[in-house]
């Protein structure tokens, strides 16, 4: 007879546990850092480290903006980078899918957003002291928040690909060689929007001359730890070494491919399971000259408007980073989407816009993902991201349920039907896959993609 855990007396008790936050500094300088740099730390060694818990710290500027003109820091911080690279003990682990901001962005849109207003600078700031909830001051030209005391405002805390979906998350770090996290910066275009003023019609608009940029200062990581007084911990890793002679460590790690799709767009990929495709559809790729500015969200106010009487929390001023536009292509008729792996199609039928809608909210790693403030306008306006999903009910990266295509590469065509742009509109495809990392005695670590 089986009894509700709801109606037993017990305590699940853990002891000997030590806890701490650690400060990690950056291999290199902390300071004065430009677009397009490089920037590395190292996991503590010899320790349980929780891997999903590190977070670098850092302060931001923009500069370059003259004048009346402004420059901005852009809608979500993260898309300061291009790439993220984990290696262990000099061996490349994860290395990280280029387009990183994309990545982060479409997976907001499938998975649901996780920008914390206090540290991830989820709005890009317009003007005025009331509007700034970074600091408080006005902003006209350049957006410099005040940084006293040497402190920090912004923070990447929430990860794509290894360092927020490595299984178990608290690795022991004694088992393996130095853990490095290699972080490489995106260009400035990428990162800064500029606009010609402070009015409604100037904010929007691009026309000056001025070369903008960004500039990183004051830089620091911490992460999470643990000890264990005992050797239970250590006594089981052994016996899992001696049985299976090694330790396996499931992950996440992404792989993209950029194009301009005219009617197709080709990728391929040998991994143990694919388990969504994630696929950006760029307004502007490039976002270069008159182009730069942010642009007006779909439904929102903007600067000085009053449109109190709008509905699904509409009322607010919103501009995005025109990079980060993901918009469906224009067509004459109605454009049709699909995916063939191989041969197989996916889904059985061409799909409209508003059927990848409902796929890719029921192809969303928590599952089907619900957005009250995203409707069918704003989702084709601004975060037109489909995904499939390939996997049946994998919450994390310990499942391995993906398609195994290692034996035979898969090629993959993602097609559009009816795209009015013969020139072709940019994709970008990100293809998620379920890697295993196995660790042997001797600190020997090998990666099954």
């Amino acid at each position: 007879m089986s009894v509700s855990p709801m109606l037993e007396y017990f305590c699940s008790r853990l002891e000997g546990l030590s806890v701490g936050h650690f400060r990690l500094e950056v291999q290199n300088q902390s300071s004065s850092i430009t677009p397009q740099s490089i920037i590395r730390v190292t996991v503590p060694s010899n320790a349980l480290v929780e891997i999903p818990t590190l977070a670098w710290h850092f302060n931001m500027k923009t500069s370059g903006a003259t004048g009346t003109n402004t420059a901005r820091l852009p809608n979500g911080i993260d898309q300061v980078l291009n790439r993220v690279e984990v290696s262990i003990g000099g061996v490349s682990v994860a290395s990280g899918a280029n387009f990183y901001s994309v990545l982060s962005k479409a997976k907001d849109i499938v998975d649901g957003a996780e920008l914390d207003a206090g540290m991830n600078h989820p709005e890009i700031i317009t003007t005025g002291a009331n509007n700034n909830y970074v600091d408080g001051t006005s902003v006209t030209v350049n957006e410099a928040p005040t940084s006293l005391n040497n402190s920090t405002q912004f923070c990447i805390n929430k990860w794509k690909g290894f360092l927020s979906s490595v299984q178990p998350p608290i690795l022991s770090t004694d088992l393996m060689g130095d853990i490095v996290v290699t972080l490489f910066l995106d260009q400035a275009n990428n990162v800064v929007t500029s606009g010609d003023g402070l009015t409604k019609a100037d904010f929007k608009a691009s026309t000056n001359a001025d070369t903008v940029s960004y500039e990183l200062n004051n830089m620091y990581f911490t992460i999470k730890a643990y000890s264990m007084a005992n050797g239970v911990l250590d006594q089981l890793y052994a016996e899992q070494m001696a049985s299976n002679d090694h330790l396996e460590v499931g992950f996440l790690q992404y792989f993209a491919f950029r194009d301009n799709n005219a009617g197709a767009s080709r990728f391929n990929i040998a991994s143990q399971s694919l388990n969504r495709i994630i696929v950006a559809h760029h307004k502007n790729v490039n976002p270069v000259g008159t182009s730069r500015a942010p642009v007006p969200a779909a439904g929102y106010n903007e600067i000085t408007d009053t449109g109190s009487d709008r509905v699904l929390d509409f009322g607010k001023v919103k501009y995005i980073h025109p990079y980060t536009q993901f918009a469906e292509p224009p067509t004459s008729s109605k454009n049709l989407y699909e995916w063939q792996l191989n041969g197989a199609k996916f889904p059985m039928f061409r799909a409209t816009a508003e059927d990848l809608l409902l796929i890719t909210r029921q192809s969303g790693i928590r599952g089907h993902v619900c957005n009250e403030t995203m409707g069918l306008e704003q989702y084709k306006q601004d975060n037109f991201v489909s995904c499939m999903k390939l996997t049946l009910d994998a919450p994390t990266a310990r499942y391995i349920q993906g398609l195994d295509v290692r034996g035979t590469s898969l090629n993959g065509y993602y097609n559009i039907y009816n795209n009015n742009n013969a020139a072709g509109n940019g994709v970008t495809i990100f293809l998620e896959c379920g890697s295993s990392l196995f660790i042997s005695p001797g600190r020997q670590v090998a990666v099954v993609q």
